[in-house]
This record gives C-alpha cells, structure tokens and sequence, in this order.
C-alpha cells in the first residue's frame, strides 16, 4: 500500500495538533515496514518555514518526504504599510474583492502539484490546515474537535473561518473521518451530518517520555532554570486562550490562598500567549497575584516531562477538549489530576482525575483544598492514573489508523 500523508502542520505552532501528527507518524513509520509513504509539505501554507530537526526524524527507508511548492494567498490588509485606517480600510475592501478569484488560482496551482506528487497513492491522509482531496485514493480526514463551531466566542475570526472551510471540505471529500474520540465523533454526526460509519475514533497514545522521573537531582536542575523546585507548584500545561477556562483557574487560585493563606504552592503556567493572554496578565496583576502566578511560556519538549514530574498537582480546567493529552501526560509521570467534566475529558481520563465543573469557582477550589489535605486522596489519584495511561500508547494509535485504511479499501 501507498500511503500518502500531509506532514504541512509540523510546520506550525508547537501545540496539540503538531504533536498528535508527531507522534503518530513516527510510530507508523517505527511499525509498518510493509507499506511505502509519500509525506507532502505544501509550504505557500506556513510561508516557507523549517523545522528540519523534527522532519528528519520521519525520514526512513520506506519515506520519502516532498516539499511542494506553489501560491501563497498574501492578503494587502496584513502589510504593514497599509496599516493606517484609511488605507487599511481599501485593503481589507480589495481583499474582499479579490478573495475568491484569487483563491481559485491559488487553489488550482496546488492541486496540480500535489496531484503530480502523489500520482499513485492509495491512501490519502490530511492534515488541520491542507485541504485536498486525492482522486483515485481514500481521502482521510482527522477532527480533532468541533470548538469553533460549539464554541465560536472562544476563537478569532481568522481561526474559526480556517476552521470551518476544514470542515466544509471534510463534509464533502473525506470519505472516511478519523475523531480522537466517542464524544468527537458524536458531535462530528450530530453537527456535520456524516453518517456515523464514515467516522472511525481512534485514541491518542501518550509519548513514553512522560514517566515517573527517579533523578531528583535532574528534576532540580531543570526546574531551576525557571525559578521553580520541586512539589512546591501547581500546573496547568496547554496555550494561554479563553478556551483554556483560565481567568476561572487564576480566580479559583486566589480563593484558595484566602481559604489556606500559609499555602506554599505557586500556580505555574506552560504554554506560549495565544488569543486575549493579555486579559489573563490583567488579572494576575489585579489579584496581586505577580509573586505566585508563574508563567513560564513555551518550553521545549525534552524538559517538559520534568516539569510535570516537578509538580504537587496538575490541573485541566477547560471549557472543550477533544481528546486531551495534558492531563493524560502528568497521570504517566504520577501527578494528581484535577480535570473538567466537560466534553471528552472523562472519557479520556475514565476514573483517574477529581472533576470540576469548569464553570463553578467554589467547585475548583474545594478540589483544590481537597486534594492539598487530603495524602490519601492523592494517593489513590496517582494509582488511578498510572494504570490509566496504561491505555493509551502511539503504537496502538498507529496500528488502528493503519487498520482503518486496510477496512475501507
């Protein structure tokens, strides 16, 4: 079998979807001998990026990996030239006119190429951001979820729109749709009206660089280097946006140091600014919160799994998840989970995590309060947890994606 696959996401941020087609790829690759892959890069998509330490870990004997050129989409409004009001008014008028002759051509172009590409491939997987479909081939799409189409307040215009062109082109060329879980798929059938035997769940897997860390001198070093030592903090990893619920986590924070004011634990935040970060540096500050609320930003991948093995508690607030990896990766290092009961989390988690709802202050603090005195609750958590985890590995991930090809075809 010719499995063709768009690698383009590895190109953008580091976040969740990078590391979803991270992972399960290597693990493809690792496993699946047998089949021949042609891995695409549609670069006029990310502007010409590289990230060639992370693509060279995809190049195998049985890859071959084709960056494809073609037209970028440049809109005038963007330029900073035009940035005056006036002037950037007739832009976004212009851009308006010629959005959909341009995207015709622009669209043309990529077709042509990728259909040369991938002339004889059997299957055809893409990513979030390339939208084509391979004539001749199994067209796959993965959904991650549906948030900016249940939860459009919590996005930018631009990203609910890049959003919801995906999903428009998956209602009308995949033939096959691939949810990282029930709870994705049961939104995929009730919202976007694809029968529920197109759509195959297939689970995460954790990376087993996430384990319980036995060097503690190790741990100490590198939390050093972001002002931290270890069981002396609370973590929450993922971007700082609304859809991340943590004005509510800052909030419920305070309520607990006004509950425990002898508290010593500092609440630290993982993971670059994304949409309104502002308003959450706003509220630390309003809270008087600067000494106590931690945010590190983006770290890189090799010493995050010390991070979390650093942490007393790890905490998951969010509004809508499709999947969840965060919670998943501190239950594999041994770290207490206080999660949201919203969308699939618990079906991720099962048993392993205290719940909150997500939208009672009062409710995150008693988990908080309940779990910081409470050594045997703690205790039976990272029990849950390990043998949770235990479900979920990139391997299992790559054997069942690769068995949905072979079903359909």
């Amino acid at each position: 079998m010719h499995i063709g696959v768009d690698i383009t996401a590895l190109y953008v941020a580091q976040a969740g979807v990078f590391w979803q087609n991270l992972n399960l790829l290597r693990a493809m690759l690792e496993i699946d001998h047998d089949n021949t892959y042609t891995l695409v890069d549609y670069y006029p998509i990310h502007g010409g990026k590289t990230n060639q330490p992370v693509v060279e870990q995809l190049q195998v004997p049985h890859s071959t990996i084709v960056r494809v050129g073609g037209l970028r989409h440049y809109q005038l409004s963007r330029w900073q030239p035009l940035q005056r009001p006036v002037l950037r008014d007739v832009a976004r008028y212009v851009d308006t006119v010629i959005e959909r002759p341009l995207s015709i051509v622009t669209d043309a172009v990529m077709h042509s190429r990728l259909k040369k590409v991938l002339q004889d491939v059997d299957v055809f997987h893409a990513s979030d951001v390339l939208f084509y479909a391979h004539p001749g081939a199994l067209n796959v799409s993965t959904i991650h979820d549906l948030t900016t189409l249940l939860f459009p307040e919590l996005h930018t215009a631009g990203n609910r729109a890049l959003h919801l062109q995906k999903l428009r082109f998956v209602q009308e060329h995949a033939d096959v749709v691939i949810t990282v879980s029930e709870c994705t798929k049961r939104d995929v059938v009730k919202h976007l009206g694809i029968t529920p035997e197109r759509v195959y769940v297939v689970y995460n897997g954790v990376n087993p660089d996430f384990h319980p860390i036995e060097d503690n001198a190790y741990i100490t070093r590198v939390l050093a280097r972001y002002g931290l030592s270890p069981k002396t903090y609370i973590l929450h990893v993922g971007t700082l946006e609304p859809r991340k619920n943590l004005m509510h986590l800052v909030q419920a924070y305070r309520h607990l140091l006004d509950i425990i004011p002898t508290l010593a634990l500092k609440l630290v935040l993982v993971g670059h600014a994304g949409w309104h970060f502002e308003q959450l540096f706003e509220l630390v500050e309003t809270l008087q919160l600067k000494d106590r609320v931690i945010f590190v930003g983006s770290v890189p991948a090799e010493v995050l799994p010390a991070l979390y093995n650093g942490a007393s508690l790890f905490v998951y607030p969010s509004l809508y998840e499709g999947f969840g990896l965060p919670p998943l990766e501190a239950m594999a290092v041994g770290v207490p989970v206080i999660a949201s009961s919203a969308s699939c989390l618990p079906e991720a988690l099962g048993d392993a995590a205290y719940y909150i709802n997500p939208y009672d202050l009062a409710d995150m603090t008693k988990a908080f309060v309940d779990i910081s005195s409470n050594k045997d609750l703690r205790l039976r958590l990272k029990s849950q947890g390990l043998k949770q985890v235990s479900l979920y590995s990139w391997d299992t991930t790559a054997t069942l994606t690769w068995e949905t090809y072979k079903e359909i075809l």
